[in-house]
């Protein structure tokens, strides 16, 4: 069953940060709501989470339990969407009778991000050094895919692209062209700073119904362009780009998220209507639906 909702729409350090007191925490602090943002996780259906990271407890507690999910399709190595105490977790889960949860957790991880699986399987501190075992029993399972190369979860599509942004083995991120069961087509465009030439003509044929898009600078004002994320503005001329070649027109929808402490969820939704964006755009937060 397609779900659709944001379990999580900060970026690395999550808003408010935990020992941080700039302006942007503190408002989150008092203000709550919105503001508040637990780092990126994405609930694609029942059984298929895109990353599965730091806050991943929190999330199934505020959001639902995941004792259905079997599917974690990973953007990228960093801890803030990879948290290897997941692992631990389902494993915990299929060993112990009372926990009644006995499918296998499937990890999908493209290109060279797949060398992370290989280090955990050779590190004594990763699941009691026992990821091998736990492989051999059924209980997780590490599927390496390819760029450019469609695979298939349960009917739905995945197409991994190449973003702009490296993990913690050095590889690029990836992005994800998915195409819904019920027909539309969502784009995952997290983490990137500005889209490789490739990408770009790879989403040339496509048309995207939902294009989620980093806005991790967020709409701070005079801010430097970022070697590895974007600014609202970046978004903007990106939408622009994707615009402009078909990629998505006025029907679609365009979703920020993975956003940082610099600047709040009421300033990025003031500078969206500044900027004038080609199609919809909402500023994400953690909760919403949007199927």
């Amino acid at each position: 069953m397609l779900i659709g909702q944001f379990w999580g729409t900060g970026a690395a350090e999550g808003i408010p940060a935990p020992f941080c007191r700039c302006s942007g925490c503190e408002y989150a602090r008092k203000m709550g709501g919105k503001e508040v943002r637990l780092r990126s996780c994405f609930r694609l259906t029942d059984s298929i989470m895109i990353d599965l990271g730091a806050d991943a407890v929190v999330q199934s507690i505020k959001y639902g339990e995941i004792t259905g999910v079997n599917h974690v399709v990973v953007t990228h190595t960093h801890d803030d969407h990879l948290n290897p105490h997941m692992l631990m977790e389902s494993m915990w889960a299929q060993e112990k009778e009372e926990y009644r949860y006995r499918g296998t957790l499937h990890y999908y991880l493209t290109d060279q991000a797949f060398e992370i699986v290989e280090h955990w399987r050779n590190n004594p501190w990763i699941l009691k050094g026992k990821v091998r075992e736990f492989e051999e029993k059924g209980y997780i399972a590490f599927h390496k895919q390819e760029f450019g190369q469609r695979f298939e979860i349960e009917g739905i599509g995945f197409t991994p692209l190449r973003g702009n942004h490296r993990g913690n083995v050095g590889e690029d991120a990836a992005m994800y062209l998915i195409e819904l069961s019920d027909g539309r087509k969502l784009f995952y465009g997290l983490d990137s700073s500005t889209y490789y030439p490739e990408t770009l003509k790879a989403l040339k044929e496509h048309h995207i119904d939902i294009y989620i898009s980093e806005n991790a600078v967020g709409a701070l004002k005079n801010a430097e362009p970022h070697p590895s994320h974007m600014r609202l503005c970046d978004v903007r001329e990106l939408a622009e780009a994707l615009f402009n070649q078909g990629t998505i027109d006025g029907n679609s929808l365009l979703y920020l998220t993975h956003i940082n402490h610099r600047s709040t969820h009421k300033e990025n939704e003031e500078g969206v209507k500044e900027l004038n964006f080609p199609v919809k755009t909402i500023v994400a937060y953690d909760g919403l639906k949007i199927f």
